[in-house]
């Protein structure tokens, strides 16, 4: 998987305080693993200029890529405009404010050379998270998604993950990248059914450097309860 082209697809809302250094770490961890990377980093056209900041800082950087959307928003959408717009073999999704390590992504690449989808994972052994109150929040939710509602999983909202992109495209595109977070939901709700193995490795979520999370948690519960019901009753929501 080193020497495919791996497409990083990172979306951005406001990211200014954490895009640059997270980038530079991206590169450096795949310089000193000698990885084949593309990073393709979607903006929502951010009020704090997050597309401004990049294309000073990565102007000559030809490994970085960045598409700014004025008119459609949403994280899932930015996701599917990163992928289809992505010109490599392994599809790497990740958020952009350092609670996915890019440390992590060599063992997440080595891992797929024997799974058919990779999630980095909160809640195996070795993984966790330093807001320890969401933590146990976010666990508990999981373990109502994956015993009751039969996810595959321990982590269902994890949304840094590997995938090869010709097995990607075979899975519903449209319907799974929508909305915001649930998507993950759908992602694995449909590589379950297409019989991909699915394969967890440790992740360490730090308290977020800069900004403020988007997420509410009681909000994303209600929502994502609802869209795993559908997808465990109906087959897809």
């Amino acid at each position: 998987m080193r020497k495919k082209l791996t497409s990083i697809i990172i979306p951005t809302f406001n990211e200014k305080g954490n895009i640059v250094a997270l980038l530079k770490e991206i590169l450096k961890v795949a310089s000193e693993n000698n990885l084949n990377i593309e990073i393709v980093v979607v903006d929502d056209n951010s009020p704090d200029k997050t597309a401004s900041v990049l294309r000073k800082v990565f102007l000559k950087e030809k490994r970085v890529q960045l598409f700014v959307r004025t008119k459609e928003k949403g994280l899932a959408s930015a996701i599917l405009l990163g992928i289809e717009k992505s010109k490599g073999r392994v599809i790497l999704g990740m958020d952009a404010d350092f609670n996915h390590p890019p440390s992590l992504i060599p063992g997440i690449l080595e891992k797929l050379e024997t799974c058919g989808l990779v999630v980095a994972s909160r809640f195996v052994k070795g993984g966790g998270m330093g807001d320890r109150g969401r933590y146990w929040g976010t666990f508990t939710f999981n373990l109502l998604l994956k015993y009751l509602l039969g996810f595959p999983t321990m982590d269902n909202m994890s949304g840094f993950y590997a995938i090869s992109k010709e097995k990607l495209l075979r899975l519903p595109m449209r319907l799974i990248y929508r909305g915001y977070g649930d998507y993950h939901l759908r992602l694995l709700h449909f590589a379950k059914m297409a019989k991909l193995k699915i394969c967890e490795v440790p992740v360490y979520y730090p308290k977020r450097k800069y900004g403020q999370s988007k997420s509410n948690l009681s909000k994303l519960v209600f929502s994502y309860t609802l869209v795993a019901l559908k997808l465990r009753i109906l087959g897809n929501d």
